[in-house]
């Protein structure tokens, strides 16, 4: 069933934060994210849920060591130390210059789909827009090779302008033709960049149990 937020919150709270642990004040979000190897115990987490008026918890996970699963947390994404805030920017759809409409209840759906996440990302440099589309999707496709039987994808793209439907029509097809799964949640959002001659793909899916 879909997560159904309720809508004056949306507009009155940010979509997602990152936290460090303290013991002052947490600005508010609907996403509270936070680093696993800060050393949160349950009960600090579950100061900070109360604190920032948190609908879900997310733990960002750059190292190897398995962590205990707490059930205050609605999932875990795995990454590299260089990419937590790629994630965040991910996840932060209400600041989305898109004509995709998602927004933060579907970023929600898309935990429901598991609890051990991962991040990817890919991306194409050159002067003909769909080419660097193309590339870059050819690469992303390669990243969710193990992603065939995910039960939820939110895929992000990030050019210098906005991209035509066309392109989203491409991008979604191909990525959808990889998974198996027929019962799939594909998400997709744009943002835009000021870096010139470059496009990017970035992902989060969720991985098998």
């Amino acid at each position: 069933m879909k997560y159904q937020l309720d809508e004056s919150k949306v507009d009155d709270i940010p979509c997602v934060a990152l936290y460090r642990p303290n013991k002052g004040h947490y600005s508010p979000s609907v996403i509270a994210c936070f680093m696993i190897n800060d050393g949160w115990n349950e009960q600090a987490l579950l100061e900070l849920k109360d604190k920032a008026e948190a609908d879900i918890l997310i733990g960002l996970q750059t190292d190897d060591h398995k962590y205990e699963r707490l059930d205050i947390i609605e999932g875990i994404v795995r990454c590299q130390p260089d990419e937590v805030n790629d994630i965040i920017a991910l996840l932060d759809v209400k600041s989305a210059s898109t004509i995709i409409g998602i927004d933060v209840a579907d970023v929600i759906s898309l935990f429901e789909c598991g609890y051990s996440f991962q991040f990817v990302q890919a991306s194409a440099t050159g002067e003909h827009e769909f080419d660097m589309i193309k590339t870059a999707t050819y690469k992303m496709i390669g990243l969710l090779t193990n992603a065939r039987n995910t039960k939820g994808v939110l895929i992000g793209t990030q050019s210098v302008q906005s991209l035509p439907l066309e392109a989203f029509a491409y991008i979604s097809d191909a990525i959808e033709g990889l998974l198996s799964n027929d019962n799939a949640f594909t998400y997709l959002s744009s943002s835009m960049t000021d870096e010139p001659n470059c496009f990017r793909l970035k992902a989060i899916y969720a991985e098998e149990k």
